[in-house]
């Protein structure tokens, strides 16, 4: 799997058009059927490439492919520029697999999004079409496979089929120019961020629940490292329930969270909804009912893709929906413009010169770590030559034909290096890895230092101009 993620030249409004269009399913079925592009406001087309759909599951997603003007027409190309992957959020006539199966089990519970359920279907049954019921082994089941009508057919989560179809797109164009991504509204927007990081392409999400957890640990170490924080991003109504956490605020999505306004109102609210005269039943009744009116009643709407929760500037990229300069990263827990095709430009503060030279010492001991264990490693590779002959030594008895020196002489000749005795690995590569490894963390602690002494001046400027100016 190539792990460089390519960001696309596509706006955060791009996004939301697109995000927008998976809830149209009569309009892109046109669309697919009469091949014609979908333009947006920002003069760029998208035809309609695929549609998939598991109504078991709740896999709603559509592939676009980005249009290419030619002789004044728009025409699909083979290579595109850009192929966007949008899926579809909870659909409430799909009660059962996207609320119940994917939002309740996957984001609320955290199950196994690979997991197999098995169901019954007519052997002839279209791929899309929906199941007879889930499998469960009964003598009635029985019956009906023996009639050879019906057939057992196995699937996992949309999460999980999800990220399979991405993976394909991914394989589809490995070796062009076409940068995929990956876009989506509440569920959807979950879905993409989950096969974005799983597939290394970029995507941008909307008011989505954060689905951390669903991932394996060692990439969950790595979203709460920072590590795709340039790739993904959430853009979230800190008032939204789904978005922003429907019990505690989420701690983070895969990627960046963008907050379309201060948060500190919506913080003070979430503290009143744990106050009760009730005790717990107060509390969970207000917590429930405050979610449902959010999520699914529009009272308030606090969800929904449009202007009241996304606004965007001249460029297409987000803005804030209550006037403030830039957005609020969540993150970082500060204000910053964001560009959508370059990642963030930081609006750079004395808080957030810290926070840098924090992860970046973060990063500094991990690589001591390497280093240690490399230096470590001509030790334990000596030991355990010598366990190796140890072993075969002892059992020379039951050879009569060898001795000690023939021992020395086959691990001498299966070890691919040679010098001052049998080695398995490269010395000199060895060398030239640990050498590297410490200057890398010689520079990375000078350059941590400077970000500290630049986080104290800032300080001192700003204080400095405040006296100035009597504040």
């Amino acid at each position: 799997m190539n792990t460089k993620t390519d960001i696309p030249n596509l706006t955060d409004k791009d996004y939301f058009s697109l995000s927008q269009n998976t809830y149209s399913e009569k309009k892109m079925r046109k669309a697919y059927e009469n091949k014609t592009p979908l333009v947006n406001d920002s003069k760029k087309a998208f035809y309609v490439d695929k549609i998939k759909k598991d109504p078991d599951t709740g896999l709603d997603v559509y592939v676009f492919v980005q249009a290419k003007k030619k002789e004044g027409k728009w025409v699909k190309p083979k290579e595109p520029e850009n192929v966007v992957v949008g899926f579809q959020g909870t659909n409430q006539e799909q009660i059962k697999a996207d609320v119940i199966s994917a939002d309740g089990g996957n984001v609320v519970m955290g199950q196994d999004p690979k997991k197999k359920v098995k169901y019954i279907m007519k052997k002839e049954a279209p791929e899309n079409s929906k199941a007879i019921t889930k499998y469960n082994g009964s003598m009635e089941q029985a019956m009906l496979l023996k009639s050879g009508e019906y057939k057992i057919v196995t699937k996992t989560s949309q999460f999980d089929q999800g990220d399979k179809l991405v993976a394909n797109e991914v394989k589809k164009y490995a070796g062009t120019n076409t940068v995929i991504s990956t876009t989506g509204h509440s569920l959807g927007g979950a879905d993409a961020e989950y096969a974005g990081v799983n597939n290394h392409v970029y995507s941008v999400a909307f008011n989505n629940p954060s689905i951390v957890k669903l991932h394996d640990e060692e990439t969950q170490k790595k979203i709460r490292n920072g590590e795709f924080d340039l790739y993904h991003k959430a853009i979230i109504n800190p008032d939204d329930m789904v978005g922003a956490g429907w019990l505690l605020e989420y701690d983070r999505h895969n990627g960046t969270t963008i907050y379309t306004k201060d948060p500190s109102q919506s913080r003070r609210e979430r503290i009143d909804r744990f106050v009760s005269p009730l005790g717990v039943p107060g509390v969970l009744g207000n917590l429930i009912t405050s979610f449902y009116g959010q999520a699914f009643a529009k009272d308030p709407d606090t969800h929904s893709l449009n202007e009241s929760n996304f606004t965007f500037d001249k460029n297409g990229h987000i803005k804030s929906v209550d006037g403030s300069e830039g957005v609020y990263n969540r993150n970082i827990e500060s204000f910053s413009s964001y560009s959508g095709m370059n990642g963030q430009t930081i609006k750079v503060d004395a808080k957030y010169a810290k926070e840098l030279a924090h992860r970046l010492q973060a990063a500094i001991e991990d690589l001591k770590t390497k280093k240690q264990a490399i230096e470590q490693f001509p030790h334990d590779h000596s030991k355990m030559v010598y366990d190796v002959k140890s072993i075969c030594g002892k059992r020379l008895g039951e050879f009569k034909d060898l001795d000690p020196s023939d021992v020395e002489k086959a691990i001498l000749f299966h070890a691919p290096f040679v010098k001052d005795g049998a080695a398995f690995y490269d010395s000199e590569e060895q060398y030239q890895t640990e050498a590297s490894l410490h200057y890398l963390i010689r520079d990375l602690e000078d350059i941590s230092e400077f970000i500290v002494k630049m986080a104290e001046d800032l300080k001192d400027k700003d204080n400095e101009l405040a006296r100035w100016l009597r504040l």
